[in-house]
């Protein structure tokens, strides 16, 4: 329970489980939760079931959709064809993991930024605690290092969700309509979102990756 100086209380269930209360002072929050318990319970199934893909995963990354074995070596190397990443230390794992989203994310902004006819004002890497990614008003992209555990086409999605600001600035229905005109399957791709930071938030490796 976290008492602010906010309008309205709000419930969370978090990907741990845990739930959430945001509140007003004075709220009855026993009262709020026990009008929710079942919006909460549906929400902590939905985790659970999410969270099953974890299992037999413990000790692995998950990076473009796929559960990567780690292995200490010489050098920092994403091996695909037998499902390895190869890694010094985590501190260098983590510089190597930002220098590869960099270089994904950079063409498919480029490409995406000519097709929707939109000025691309560069991109940064960075760790932001609840979002995948923000767009100023310069067109400057800030990505959340975990987007690199994103399938391909939902980091495309993510692409056009945030050079679609450029267009229209919230998330209204115009906004909307704009994403559906570059990305139809929109509705999907957002669920997809939802989903993977579930895993992140549950994944050993990408907490360890967090602190360093």
């Amino acid at each position: 329970m976290r008492e602010r100086e906010v309008r309205r209380a709000t419930i969370q269930v978090l990907p741990s489980g845990q739930v959430r209360v945001t509140a007003p002072p004075g709220t009855p929050v026993h009262s709020l939760i026990e009008r929710n318990t079942a919006w909460i319970e549906r929400k902590k199934g939905e985790i659970r079931e999410i969270s099953r893909s974890l299992a037999g995963m413990e000790g692995r990354i998950l990076l473009g959709g796929k559960f990567f074995r780690l292995e200490t070596g010489l050098s920092c190397r994403i091996r695909d064809e037998d499902g390895v990443v190869s890694y010094t230390t985590p501190k260098d794992l983590k510089v190597f993991l930002k220098k590869k989203l960099r270089e994904d994310l950079l063409t498919r902004l480029e490409a995406q930024a000519v097709r929707m006819h939109v000025h691309l004002g560069g991109m940064t890497v960075r760790e932001q605690r609840s979002r995948w990614a923000s767009c100023s008003p310069s067109g400057r992209i800030s990505v959340n290092l975990r987007v690199l555990a994103l399938p391909p086409a939902v980091r495309d999605y993510l692409v056009v969700h945030e050079l679609s600001h450029l267009l229209e600035p919230n998330h209204s229905r115009r906004y909307w309509k704009r994403v559906g005109e570059f990305f139809p399957d929109y509705r999907h791709a957002e669920s997809e979102l939802k989903r993977y930071w579930i895993l992140i938030e549950r994944d050993g490796i990408w907490k360890v990756l967090k602190k360093v």
